[in-house]
């Protein structure tokens, strides 16, 4: 087809290597893509300036609203308290931790953020308090419904227009427009004002169930399976013919990668003992075990009781990495590797090689369940009390009994003879996760490449006729106008104190401004 001119915009640098593939896919097919960020570390920046290299992909920065926009506080509100009004749906009564921390997000930014003047502030912590507190669907909907209506009044911004007018892409598309209030919006609404066709990236497995709203009805959602497209329908209130499941193309790499070590080199290297099977304990984010080494501490002596001396890598979360920093798990036991971040080739083969020699893999709740599924190993967990595990509605497509590959035990004895039965008949039980993987993972065919189908799909949506451009609903706009304009007048204000004190001595430099923060990644 004719090369299209595609912009990517993603929150963090840390989700290219999500879209890699497809982005590399893209460019090969002689289509100019330019990928931008909200933001991202410098370790993040680098991993993505070595990959963008090997295709000549542009990259760079992507701009926010200016600091004194009003309009920012304004947008932060209409979209927060949809976001936290969200969880007052019943499908989500049984998920009180999500809704606690989004809770917590919007009260520790509406509480501490620049921007909000004192009655306001007041207004919108009640409102808050008062979604947190109710599971009601008639309340959901209307906080749903009144976000959208402010939505529909709020203008893009500026310099963000003008960024989106200067690409002239045919094609916008962003992700993971899950974050709390995400600026990522702006860019779609943006892209929408100039009669660009859009279209919202979903990165992971748990986006659209444990996150805020979308908030936007784009020409196309790209979604891995079916699960999601109900989800992004029913959920999200996206129109069916504009989901698609093209698979998680974020894992194609992983169907090809094979073991880059034999199991005896792997095993010396990590310090096991090669003579006997091991079983790969993979660690979970912090909000699904925020203290994770007291439980391992526990699983490994009942397992040490029960199997003996069966060996046990311990992989830290790649974001937390410090707890577990120096500690020493006994003999045939480590923690491996010690250094933890984003994966680079070198790293990533490693991780596959530890999932590809194990026996077997335990973990709480995280995506790397996924990824031994694909690589056929048996995945078992352990329901804890201090683990939030069954409140995730993502959590229950894993489970046996639904058809997925999970082993779930509700006791260390039912845990322990799971991986007792899984020792002795190792390959009967990966074949369960093979046939979820077909499901979940590639349901365009499980010897077909997802990013080739994502790709399509992406050329698909360049060839849509143009949407007609919408401008922000004027009523709408001048009624949030002045509340914009006051909000412009706090952050001036923040921004002038600030001035000052950073003037007196014995203070440091700087705005000392909080603006309005967003989630990271």
């Amino acid at each position: 087809m004719t090369p299209r001119r595609i912009l990517l915009v993603l929150n963090h640098s840390g989700y290219f290597g999500v879209f890699q593939t497809l982005v590399s896919e893209l460019a090969r097919r002689g289509h100019s893509v330019h990928v931008a960020f909200l933001s991202g570390t410098a370790e993040d920046r680098e991993l993505v300036e070595r990959a963008a290299a090997d295709t000549g992909v542009p990259w760079g920065r992507a701009p926010k609203r200016a600091m004194l926009d009003g309009w920012s506080s304004v947008a932060f509100l209409a979209r927060a308290l949809g976001d936290l009004g969200r969880y007052s749906d019943p499908r989500f009564s049984e998920s009180p931790a999500l809704r606690d921390r989004m809770a917590a997000k919007v009260e520790s930014h509406l509480t501490g953020a620049a921007g909000f003047d004192p009655l306001t502030r007041r207004v919108a912590l009640r409102r808050a308090r008062e979604l947190h507190a109710t599971t009601d669907p008639a309340l959901a909907e209307r906080s749903v419904r009144s976000g959208a209506r402010l939505e529909s009044g709020i203008p893009p911004g500026g310099r963000i227009t003008e960024f989106v007018r200067t690409q002239n892409p045919d094609v916008v598309l962003v992700s993971p427009l899950i974050d709390l209030a995400s600026p990522l919006l702006d860019y779609l609404k943006a892209a929408r004002s100039l009669g660009i066709r859009t279209g919202i990236a979903v990165a992971s497995w748990d986006n659209l169930t444990s996150k805020g709203l979308l908030r936007f009805v784009p020409e196309r959602v790209f979604v891995w399976n079916e699960a999601q497209r109900r989800e992004a329908i029913e959920l999200h209130g996206i129109p069916a013919a504009r989901v698609i499941a093209t698979g998680a193309a974020r894992f194609d790499d992983w169907f090809a990668q094979r073991p880059s070590t034999s199991r005896e080199e792997f095993m010396l290297e990590a310090g096991l003992d090669p003579a006997g099977p091991y079983l790969l304990y993979l660690c979970s984010s912090v909000f699904v075990a925020p203290e994770e080494r007291p439980f391992v501490d526990r699983w490994l002596r009942a397992l040490r009781e029960r199997l003996g001396g069966v060996g046990v890598i311990v992989r830290p979360h790649p974001k937390r990495g410090k707890p577990w920093a120096d500690v020493e798990l006994g003999a045939n036991a480590v923690v491996w590797p010690r250094r933890t971040g984003e994966l680079d080739a070198e790293a990533r083969a490693g991780f596959y090689d530890s999932i590809a020699h194990s026996a077997g893999v335990v973990g709480a709740n995280t995506s790397a369940m996924i990824e031994a599924a694909i690589a056929g190993k048996p995945v078992y967990t352990l329901l804890a009390p201090e683990f939030n595990q069954t409140e995730t509605i993502h959590f229950h497509y894993l489970r046996s009994e639904q058809g997925g590959f999970l082993h779930v035990a509700e006791t260390i004895e039912e845990h322990l003879d799971q991986l007792a039965g899984g020792l002795e008949h190792e390959a009967e039980v990966s074949d369960r996760a093979r046939s979820f993987v077909a499901d979940f993972v590639r349901p365009g065919g499980v010897d077909r490449s997802a990013t080739v189908i994502y790709a399509d799909a992406v050329e698909e949506l360049a060839l849509l006729p143009a949407p007609k451009p919408e401008r922000p609903a004027p009523a709408v706009r001048a009624a949030l106008t002045p509340l914009a304009a006051v909000s412009s007048i706090a952050l001036s204000l923040r921004v002038g104190k600030a001035a000052v004190t950073s003037k007196l001595p014995g203070t440091r430099a700087g705005t000392g401004l909080r603006p309005v923060p967003t989630e990271g990644r």
